[in-house]
């Protein structure tokens, strides 16, 4: 029989697991060993957090599992965030971390913690291997990892049993919850029949299952526009005329206008965890995902669970007579009324938003792959991005965690070897600035556009919006040209449109990493007082 260790490696590689994401302590080296000898990739970060951000990432990417490994104490306590993030974001992270040798609990109490407890509230399974258990657990972990509503696991493994050898495997099917008895989808024809102004909401759930093709169908054979939220951006082309917009980042954002019209709301992989808005909609709602409807429940007509792309071919085509002022010519009026907004001009030697986003644009592939971090800048590339490609966007958006926009970049590119942009506050990159040197070790063609305004800006605004002095939210940051010399970073300072234009075409043709210094006006953020 084989090891703890190796175990636990073998089957995290028969889960596809490719690579790990970590920060080990001599705690780990048995895990370690495990996976390199099966050809595990590890890559060394630099915080613990990071790992978990990576982690997550590369399961959104791949659509299978995303690992992260810390060692015992501070390690494990130092990724709380970023499985926080894997929890209310809906990943299917699996953490492994050493715990404490179990036979000297009663006399040792150095770095100890009680994991379990530690992570049992951002976790949807959390257990400590030992001979007998370890093979049905690690089972358990990685198939609760991506059953239903997807979500981080956590595994600790003592280095001191690491090399114990397991008991048999039972490898016969844990029991698991009953199907559930969808409604006939008669049901839905006949509550969609008469409806004049129905619409659909794509949520973060479309992945694995990515029935892009299925919803685009949807959405033409019945007239509906369709709006995202964040961290479903692309699930219809910004340049399709029924796409409708992004909600979640604020609570007025522009396409509630449209949701408040509709008479019928298709909601499709809908989780209002990324929402800042409660939900309160009474219209008629068709619930569509692969988990239940719950925490929080919504209000809702019909209920159906199952894979989305599946229940929506078996839907077919629907003979819909949408209002007349509906559909295409809604989204066209909603667009260019968008369209006719003015964004002030910026001071001397900075550039808006809008100017930095127009020529990112403009200048880029439409498969581009875009993450940004958290902040005004983070709003502001949401609601106005338009991604032409589905999961392509990757964001923090349903814990909001700063020191995202990097890690995620670093793992996307690493993931699918392609240019990867990242759009990041400058308070955000000091939070995980040691990443640079990951950054660099790796050779990954990221992008990396700072938004350099010295300012936590979406607390600063706050404040100005109440009357408040500015007081915390201010700071002065480094010189970056030095930064990015000492991590071996191409650099280029962003002071005007034409510039922002040169420096992202100049990243496209040296096919290396750059930091690009946003002179960033923040009085065309949303968020800021006019």
């Amino acid at each position: 029989m084989p090891t703890i260790a190796e175990s636990l490696a073998q089957q995290l590689l028969d889960a596809g697991a490719q690579r790990v994401y970590g920060l080990p302590g001599g705690e780990n080296v048995e895990v370690l060993d495990a996976m390199w000898r099966l050809g595990i990739e590890f890559v060394l970060v630099a915080n613990e957090n990071s790992a978990c951000f990576m982690a997550a990432t590369e399961a959104r990417l791949t659509g299978g599992i995303g690992i992260a490994l810390t060692t015992l104490g501070p390690g494990a306590a130092n990724a709380c965030a970023g499985l926080a993030h894997a929890y209310l974001d809906r990943a299917p992270v699996v953490l492994v971390t050493a715990a404490a040798d179990p036979a000297l609990r009663d006399q040792h109490s150095h770095q100890a913690l009680d994991l379990q407890t530690l992570f049992a509230p951002i976790c949807k399974y959390t257990a400590e291997l030992a001979p007998t258990n370890a093979h049905a657990r690690i089972k358990q972990a990685l198939r609760l990892a991506r059953t239903g509503r997807p979500g981080p696991v956590h595994l600790s493994l003592p280095n001191s049993l690491a090399r114990a050898t397991i008991a048999a495997a039972d490898d016969s099917a844990p029991p698991g919850k009953p199907a559930p008895q969808n409604p006939p989808l008669s049901e839905m024809r006949a509550l969609l029949v008469d409806k004049r102004k129905p619409i659909i909401v794509a949520g973060l759930g479309l992945e694995p299952d990515r029935p892009y093709a299925q919803i685009r169908q949807l959405a033409e054979s019945l007239g509906a526009p369709v709006i995202d939220t964040p961290k479903s951006k692309g699930a219809l082309s910004a340049t399709h005329p029924l796409f409708a917009g992004t909600i979640g980042l604020t609570r007025d954002d522009p396409a509630y206008a449209l949701l408040d019209e509709a008479d019928c709301i298709i909601a499709l992989g809908f989780d209002v965890v990324e929402l800042v808005k409660p939900w309160d909609y009474q219209t008629p709602l068709i619930w569509l995902a692969n988990w239940g409807n719950h925490d929080p429940r919504l209000h809702c007509a019909l209920e159906l669970v199952g894979d989305i792309g599946d229940i929506l071919e078996s839907l077919g085509t629907r003979n819909a007579a949408p209002a007349a002022d509906w559909g295409a010519a809604r989204t066209k009026r909603f667009r260019q009324r968008l369209a006719a907004r003015s964004s002030p001009d910026a001071a001397a030697g900075r550039i808006t938003p809008q100017a930095f986003l127009a020529a990112l644009r403009a200048h880029t592939p439409d498969d581009i792959i875009l993450t940004t971090d958290v902040g005004s800048h983070k709003i502001f590339a949401a609601l106005e991005w338009p991604a032409r490609q589905p999961n392509r966007y990757f964001v923090s958006n349903g814990l909001s965690a700063m020191g995202f926009g990097l890690c995620s970049a670093i793992a996307a590119a690493t993931v699918t070897r392609q240019p990867v942009v990242c759009i990041t506050g400058d308070a955000g990159l000091a939070m995980v600035m040691g990443e640079l040197g990951l950054l660099t070790r790796l050779g990954r063609p990221v992008l990396l556009a700072v938004m350099n305004d010295s300012a936590l800006d979406l607390i600063r605004s706050a404040q100005r919006r109440r009357g408040k002095a500015a007081v915390g939210t201010e700071f002065t940051n480094p010189d970056y040209r030095r930064v990015a010399a000492a991590y071996s970073l191409a650099y280029h300072k962003v002071e005007s449109p034409a510039g922002c234009a040169a420096g992202i075409q100049a990243w496209l043709e040296q096919g290396t990493a750059m930091l690009l210094d946003v002179m960033i006006d923040p009085a065309g953020y949303p968020t800021n007082p006019r």
